[in-house]
């Protein structure tokens, strides 16, 4: 009885609804998403996609955890789908590149510029 009597003292920790990272803000409740200022329309997986590396800011997240969060359970695992998703998405974020791609990692969302090949 005590521990539960405890556990409803604790306060909710309350998430923001405002998520961001290198100049990107995401309202979870409106979704509306802007960057810099501008506002950018985005189809529902793109959004879904952008919320997920959002959340996991600095870290990385795989092509799979990305599957599992912003598709149902019915995608195809072998599928290009979340290339192809993050390529539109990286198109209309615009330049300069905020999402990067980490062999081994995954996709993850930093403003620190990417290291160029010579």
């Amino acid at each position: 009885m005590l521990r539960i009597r405890a556990l409803a003292r604790r306060k909710p920790t309350a998430r923001s609804r405002i998520l961001q990272a290198a100049g990107i803000e995401l309202d979870s409740l409106t979704g509306a998403v802007t960057r810099e200022g501008q506002t950018i329309e985005l189809s529902r997986k793109e959004r879904a996609v952008l919320e997920a590396l959002l959340k996991a800011s600095p870290g990385a997240l795989s092509a799979e955890r990305l599957l599992e969060q912003a598709w149902d359970e019915n995608v195809d695992p072998f599928t290009n789908t979340v290339r192809v998703t993050i390529a539109r998405l990286r198109r209309k974020l615009g330049e300069p590149d905020v999402i990067h791609t980490t062999p081994g990692a995954g996709y993850s969302i930093t403003d620190a510029p990417r290291f160029e090949k010579p």
